[in-house]
């Protein structure tokens, strides 16, 4: 399960879920009574003693052959077929769950149902599961995995999950993850899977960081012959890596993201763990904050040729073109943008559009895209009308401008809670440029209040105070 822009690996091959190691059955020879062998009680109590451990013998064959034909579909990806085979487990084996023999069918089955997208059924079967074997870490993690997949099911389906029952899966995942690592802390993708649910659902990057270098450090701690035989586990020490990158990237070390990313390379060489595209783009977002643009244009455009069909790239080639403009190579960030058809340019495609054309001379281009996107955008709305509110003040359009940068600040109050800092800067500005130096000045000293930083906020405070002290007295 993941992306990356990744989020769950969902295209993994089935994997078997686990076995649990069965005790053996023990049978209780019932003592056969002082009498006689002609005592007509005798053969009840033989024939009683046997028949227990014949029906134990036929519950152990039963439970083996359910074992087999569900991992025998495993393999061939025939998940629907195991739930309607064995789901639910209580009416299609009761034998065995009269027996308590049915736990590791719950946990085969709860995987069918993950891989069907019908995660509250397995997060339901595995809790059944838990309550016969809550020491067992291969369960916790089934469950915390289940939690996880119907989260990122409904991030990928733009499907809205109730708040409290988000904030219940959340803490479902975050309970089993953490109980799956306290009874197998040496596990590299149970702390994988929960760095993934604080990086990419709860968009806490910090707070993955540490679980993402216990991952990578569990795998270079097991010796040579233990990776071999944990060869399963090689995958996530990868992506660790790579999603370590990332994070360490967002809390502004991308020197360190680079050194990561080279050890993906090399760790990655050959395997293809990841995906020749997302390695290349993460290669060109570091190089990109490095200031490196023409090493990340380069990577950037050998990620958009190495994509496979119909699989997205406009994230890829609006960097790209963000990196051209860098380079003051417009013709070339004009085809960037165009290698995105129009229909699926969204928001964050259409921004740099709008940058492209203002760079072409295209003002009034770029303006009617920024106002197209600022109608149609209901969540970011405000940085359409940022850019509109720069591209106004800088033809001299003063109050157009200040007009756009209050709406953005409305928009920020009424749909989040609070104005944008950046939106507010230029309301400033549009004010000083009207001339209404007291006005700017209140939001001006309001920011520098919360330590706002932004380029030219500083000249523009000295500015306006000037304004203010040699403008002439009532």
């Amino acid at each position: 399960m993941e992306n990356t822009a990744r989020k769950i690996d969902t295209h993994e091959q089935a994997k078997v879920v686990g076995h649990i190691q069965l005790d053996t059955i023990k049978t209780t020879q019932v003592p056969l009574p002082a009498q006689t062998d002609t005592s007509p009680t005798a053969g009840s109590f033989l024939t009683q003693w046997t028949s227990t451990a014949d029906d134990a013998d036929t519950l152990r064959r039963e439970h083996q052959r359910v074992v087999t034909e569900i991992s025998l579909l495993q393999a061939e990806n025939r998940w629907q077929a195991i739930v309607d085979l064995f789901h639910p487990v209580d009416d299609k084996v009761p034998e065995l769950v009269a027996a308590g023999m049915e736990t590791e069918i719950r946990s085969k089955v709860a995987f069918a149902l993950t891989r069907l997208q019908r995660n509250d059924e397995a997060i339901q079967t595995l809790q059944q599961a838990i309550k016969q074997e809550p020491n067992s870490a291969l369960l916790h993690y089934n469950l915390g995995y289940a939690a996880l997949n119907e989260l990122f099911t409904a991030k990928t389906e733009r499907r809205i999950i109730p708040g409290k029952r988000k904030k219940e899966l959340i803490e479902l995942a975050h309970t089993n993850f953490a109980t799956a690592r306290a009874l197998r802390p040496q596990s590299v993708t149970f702390c994988y899977r929960q760095a993934i649910l604080c990086k990419e659902i709860e968009g806490k990057p910090k707070t993955a960081i540490p679980l993402f270098e216990q991952a990578i450090t569990n795998w270079e701690q097991y010796s040579t012959d233990e990776q071999q035989r944990l060869h399963q586990q090689r995958p996530k020490y990868v992506k660790s890596l790579y999603h370590l990158a990332s994070c360490l990237l967002e809390e502004g070390k991308a020197d360190r993201s680079l050194q990561l990313l080279n050890q993906v390379e090399r760790e990655d060489q050959g395997r293809n763990f990841l995906h020749p595209l997302f390695r290349h783009f993460a290669f060109g977002k570091v190089l990109y904050a490095l200031n490196r643009h023409k090493e990340a244009l380069d990577h950037l455009e050998t990620a958009g040729q190495m994509a496979d069909r119909h699989q997205p790239t406009d994230f890829v080639w609006e960097l790209a073109a963000r990196c051209a403009l860098r380079l003051q190579q417009v013709d070339k960030a004009a085809a960037c943008i165009n290698r995105v058809p129009v229909q699926r340019r969204r928001p964050y495609v259409r921004w740099t559009e709008a940058d492209v054309l203002a760079t072409l001379g295209k003002t009034a281009e770029a303006m009617q895209v920024l106002q197209q996107c600022s109608e149609r955008d209901r969540r970011s709305r405000h940085v359409a009308l940022i850019r509109l509110s720069r591209l106004h003040l800088n033809m001299h359009q003063y109050q157009q401008g200040l007009d756009a940068a209050e709406q953005a600040v409305r928009f920020c109050e009424e749909t989040y809670g609070n104005p944008s800092k950046e939106a507010q800067f230029w309301q400033a500005a549009g004010l000083h440029l009207l001339g209404k130096n007291t006005a700017a000045l209140q939001i001006l000293c309001m920011l520098e209040e919360g330590r706002f930083q932004y380029p030219h906020f500083r000249r523009l405070t000295d500015l306006v105070r000037a304004a203010i002290s040699t403008a002439p007295r009532a």
